[in-house]
């Protein structure tokens, strides 16, 4: 009401302004407070400014509810694909590598050979190892055979020999142990990513050689609000929709990480994506590939907080006795 009232003492005000201005108004024509706010108009534009700032000003009730804003129930949150197995396999030798069989692209199955180093040296010392252990062996053989026959052998002997052979036995499984990194195998089935080496190509020990994927294996992360967390819950479902590919999918959460950004105050939040009915596996959902690294948005449906108070109270037994009115 206070606005209209504005309003009407507005117009009136300029129409009788324009009037008295032109000498066409009497005083009998019009109100005598439009004619006196129109002879002196500083009183009457302060007026109407003050009641321009009460009806701009927002009623308690409004700046309650603009304090307290309404939970969605959708929301979305930029998302990516990442491969369960992704790895950078690095050298174990330091030596000459001899042969590199796969390039950036490349599918290998699990146990192929991927990279050979030269390991002549290495093989050497292991020959060279397996001679000492043998004569070691054949030693201890001897004292026991020896002090079986009761000669004169002491038992620091019989301990000294014992101990060789344990010790050559020990250098024997090393040096096995390091003539197997000689053959560089797929620890699983992918595809590689990238190759930092050529042939004879000499390598340190911690160089990266390739690195590889498995793409049949994925899930689906998503940088969220932090305020969503109230609203979410591990085995919630959400939907994914990859921009690579322009489909739809569905996702199960799984992992939630709990530390928040300090800046962004965000939250990462992990899932999988569901296989559909008669589907082997998500890379062919819908006939379109999926692999690490595409990104897309995470819909997420959050319930409102009034929403959860009613399935609350719905699920509470009644506390009226049977025949109550």
């Amino acid at each position: 009401m206070e606005c209209l009232y504005q309003t009407e003492v507005e117009v009136s005000v300029v129409e009788v302004s324009v009037a008295v201005s032109e000498g066409e108004v009497s005083d009998s024509g019009v109100n005598q407070p439009a004619v006196a706010a129109a002879r002196h108009p500083l009183p009457a534009l302060i007026f109407a400014a003050a009641l321009t700032l009460c009806c701009a000003l927002p009623t308690p009730l409004q700046a309650h509810s603009a304090s307290q804003p309404s939970v969605d129930s959708n929301h979305t949150a930029p998302a990516k694909l990442n491969a369960l197995s992704r790895v950078q396999l690095s050298s174990e030798l330091a030596g000459r590598i001899t042969e590199v069989r796969l390039r950036a692209g490349d599918r290998f199955d699990k146990g192929d050979l991927l990279a050979r180093f030269d390991c002549t040296e290495l093989k050497a010392e292991l020959e060279g190892a397996d001679t000492r252990r043998a004569l070691a062996r054949r030693q201890l053989d001897a004292n026991i055979s020896l002090k079986q026959l009761g000669g004169n052998i002491s038992e620091l002997e019989m301990v000294q020999s014992e101990s060789q052979l344990a010790e050559a036995t020990a250098n024997t499984k090393v040096l096995k142990h390091r003539t197997g990194y000689c053959e560089v195998r797929a620890p699983f089935s992918g595809f590689v990513i990238s190759r930092s080496i050529e042939p004879h190509q000499r390598v340190e020990v911690g160089a990266p050689l390739l690195e590889l994927v498995d793409n049949r294996g994925l899930e689906v992360e998503a940088i969220i609000d932090s305020a969503w967390l109230e609203h979410l819950s591990i085995g919630d479902t959400f939907r994914v929709v990859i921009n690579e590919t322009g489909r739809e999918y569905t996702a199960t959460l799984q992992r939630i990480v709990p530390v928040v950004d300090p800046v962004t105050r965000t939250v990462r939040v992990i899932g999988n994506i569901e296989k559909t009915p008669g589907e082997i596996s998500p890379l062919s959902a819908s006939g379109a590939l999926l692999i690490s690294g595409m990104s897309g948005e995470a819909h997420f449906a959050l319930d409102r907080p009034d929403d959860k108070s009613a399935a609350l109270l719905a699920d509470r037994p009644s506390n009226k006795r049977d025949g109550a009115d």
